[in-house]
């Protein structure tokens, strides 16, 4: 059994009585405030988008206000949401007057906070801010142990140097504080696979206290590129093995050194073609009901895209809903919802699933496990 914290078992409770079809409100919510970036990272999503090279000028003409960013979070504290993730297809402190306003009401409201971002665009004041409020989690991504492989793989020359001083400069702010709790994300591909034990050593250097690395997605041509082949996934079992060890002396928590084993074999090889791996896995379960469904996230999760358009995850493509004039409320019990979850019921596998996270597949099957212990 994976370890649960007091959010994670809130989540398996929720879970539960929708299995028995007892309506429950949305656990944790994805936001995407904006889609600009400083970076143009190789493996990033954008590429996929045929205005990737207007999309700063382009998002600024489909982006919410800030007021109705502020009406989202109140209404999720009423309706019982316990964790956010601010993310999404930019870097959140690229427009901080709109992204620090939604933070400081999420921590008035005392909610779980988790924010993912380059790292690039965080002021002292920002990072002092951060640490004052009690936010949780800084997910910051950093893709190579130096310059040379960071600043290639992010497309801009400089951007290893900031980032690195940006968490130096919140570890100084932090001090002897639990939060944030400091995360390293890594996406892994051809130009940084062998480089694993070196970024469990940068990350002991920096007191990060959480790894997580997850295998590239095709979103471009310049991502089919740094896919890891055959001989890459074969010769890389040696460097796992051996970041594994060193995150162990180092008592560094990782998503591939613990249970969700986020780095095996499987699923570096299928990280484009993840719909395969999910139906593989509904067929242990096929017999126990709600244990094989294809997918919980429209039980509990919801992202929220800066155009109003509205998803059970951040992969989801086609119908949706959008709040631009709707409430929280109307939109997760409205008919995009409703025909989801009916169509998970039912088994269907949704065909954007092929794009699924690594790291959703691994939490699918921690979900799975826990709730098969909760039910003992």
């Amino acid at each position: 059994m994976s370890k649960m914290d007091k959010y994670e078992k809130e989540k398996i409770k929720r879970l539960l009585k929708w299995s028995k079809e007892i309506k429950q409100g949305p656990f944790k919510i994805d936001i995407e405030l904006h889609r600009r970036c400083n970076l143009n990272c190789l493996s990033c999503s954008r590429r996929a988008d045929e205005k990737y090279e207007h999309i700063n000028e382009f998002s600024k003409t489909i982006e919410m206000p800030l007021e109705k960013w502020l009406d989202i979070v109140k209404e999720a504290s009423e309706l019982g949401v316990k964790e956010w993730h601010i993310a999404g297809g930019g870097d959140p402190p690229f427009i901080p007057e709109l992204l620090f306003p939604v933070m400081n009401l999420i921590k008035k409201y005392n909610m779980f906070g988790i924010l993912t971002t380059n790292g690039t665009n965080l002021s002292s004041e920002h990072i002092k801010n951060l640490v004052e409020i009690g936010w949780d989690r800084i997910h910051f991504s950093v893709d190579g142990p130096n310059s040379e492989i960071h600043d290639y793989l992010r497309g801009v020359p400089g951007s290893f140097e900031k980032v690195i001083s940006t968490i130096k400069l919140l570890k100084e702010f932090k001090g002897d504080k639990e939060k944030p709790v400091i995360n390293m994300n890594t996406v892994l591909s051809i130009k940084n696979y062998d480089k694993l034990p070196d970024m469990v050593k940068l990350a002991k250097e920096l007191g990060v206290e959480y790894m997580f690395v997850e295998p590239l997605i095709i979103y471009s041509e310049y991502g089919s590129k740094l896919k890891l082949k055959e001989e890459h996934r074969k010769e890389f079992s040696k460097y796992l093995k051996k970041a594994k060890a060193l995150a162990k002396k180092y008592k560094i928590d990782s998503n591939f050194s613990s249970f969700d084993q986020n780095l095996n074999d499987e699923l570096i090889e299928n990280s484009s073609s993840m719909d395969v791996v999910v139906k593989e896995d509904m067929q242990k379960y096929e017999n126990d009901g709600f244990l094989s469904t294809p997918c919980y996230d429209p039980f509990f999760h919801m992202a929220i895209k800066a155009d109003g358009r509205v998803t059970s995850c951040d992969i989801a493509t086609g119908a949706a809903e959008n709040i631009r004039n709707k409430s929280l409320e109307e939109v997760w019990y409205g008919s995009y919802f409703e025909s989801l979850r009916k169509d998970l019921f039912r088994k269907k596998i949704p065909q954007f699933c092929a794009q699924c996270n690594p790291s959703h597949t691994t939490q699918r099957r921690r979900l799975r496990n826990d709730m098969v212990e909760i039910m003992k």
